[in-house]
């Protein structure tokens, strides 16, 4: 396993220095009155251009499409004891959503809104419920809505950078934890690991989740199990520097394509 893992580290990196040659080559030919290094500048501010016009696209529609189907979602009158205990919670404002699953959910990029479904206030008990609340109160306090929105926004552009995709999963991964730490501090952790258990598997709306996943590493932090470092991996280095060539090579291959065509 260690010997396939060295030969496929190898075969990332050669790669990388090859398609790097190549970017090197091309720049000479593509911008004949530059220097090379001046040609990559340019194509790379162009593609960080390309980029940042594509990620604010997806970000206003991730955004929109988020609010909608929150929007379209049935609800109904929250229960008098959800609406206390969401007070207590720091919530000036609970939503009931009606749906068989046990669930709870933070959306909204500038003004967050906590939402329950009906199953999950019939399914906790009132400690279950109140950790519920809690995290759910840290994820309103942090953003954490708009902060997914823009991480996947940029995930799902520079798509050719995979390594942003893992540093985007870890943001997440480390947001969860943080509001169990809010929720354990105030309720208890046999509460929060209550509820994690019966919201787990609930089926909560996609993009607005957010007391889901992942499971494993905040099944450690109830147990106070340490949770070990996860350092990005070199095969995502790698493969996030070849995309990264890549992409500035395939904008200086444009170009001198335009130049060539504009020259006749």
């Amino acid at each position: 396993m260690t010997a396939r893992l060295s030969r496929r580290r190898g075969a990332v990196l050669v790669t990388g220095l090859v398609v790097l040659r190549m970017v090197w080559d091309a720049a000479g030919g593509a911008c004949p009155k530059m220097s090379v290094a001046a040609c990559i500048g340019v194509s790379a501010a162009l593609v960080a251009l390309v980029c940042g016009i594509g990620f604010g696209a997806r970000a206003v529609w991730l955004g929109v499409s988020t609010a909608r189907a929150v929007t379209d979602l049935p609800r109904q009158q929250c229960d008098p004891a959800l609406v206390a205990a969401a007070r207590s919670a720091g919530l000036s404002r609970v939503d009931c959503v009606v749906a068989a699953a046990p669930s709870a959910f933070t959306a909204g990029l500038v003004r967050p809104r906590v939402s329950v479904t009906s199953a999950a206030v019939t399914a906790l008990d009132p400690q279950e419920l109140q950790a519920v609340l809690v995290h759910e109160s840290a994820h309103v306090r942090r953003r954490d809505p708009l902060r997914r929105v823009l991480i996947k926004a940029a995930t799902d552009v520079v798509f050719f950078v995979p390594a942003l995709r893992w540093w985007g999963e870890r943001q997440r991964e480390s947001s969860e934890l943080a509001a169990d730490r809010s929720a354990i501090e105030r309720v208890g952790r046999k509460a929060v690991a209550g509820a994690l258990l019966a919201t787990a598997t609930g089926g909560a709306p996609s993009l607005t989740a957010a007391f889901d996943a992942p499971v494993a590493a905040r099944t450690a932090q109830l147990l106070d199990d340490p949770i070990p470092a996860r350092p990005v991996p070199l095969r995502l280095v790698l493969l996030s520097f070849v995309g990264a060539v890549t992409a500035v090579s395939l904008l200086m291959c444009i170009g001198q394509t335009a130049l060539t065509v504009l020259s006749r």
